[in-house]
């Protein structure tokens, strides 16, 4: 789902559904058709640039992405009145004891191992008894 972008326009032809809204005729949403999510997702990282990393470098884009993605899959929604009384639904992170244990089943089977230089080596499986460098976790 996108605005109604030409380009993307272009590209949708490649998926098997694509709908799209007129921002242009003040459409925002038609039923499920939005693009709120894909906003909301670089909302959060746009948030994380400035307030934690600072600066989001080539080399290590993966891994801000994949943690961006971390904090996207750890959230559930939550019933907020503003103080005009009105009801809104917004999104909060999970407990940190919840994200922490999730965050450990997926360490299970994985480690690291610093290069002389501080890089970090991924071990391949034990079978193989090689390293290989790692980019990404």
């Amino acid at each position: 789902m996108t605005d109604e972008n030409l380009a993307y326009g272009k590209i949708g032809k490649q998926f098997a559904s694509h709908s799209w809204v007129k921002h242009s005729m003040k459409e925002f949403a038609r039923g499920d058709v939005h693009n709120n999510t894909a906003e909301s997702f670089n909302s959060l990282l746009e948030r994380a640039k400035m307030g934690v990393f600072h600066h989001l470098s080539k080399k290590h884009l993966t891994r801000y992405l994949n943690e961006i993605g971390f904090r996207w899959d750890h959230r559930v929604p939550k019933e907020k009145v503003t103080k005009s009384g009105i009801k809104k639904t917004v999104m909060v992170p999970i407990p940190l004891m919840d994200r922490l244990q999730s965050l450990l089943t997926r360490a299970f089977g994985r480690q690291l191992r610093r290069t002389r230089n501080g890089g970090i080596l991924r071990l391949a499986p034990a079978r193989l008894g090689i390293c290989q460098p790692s980019f990404g976790i």
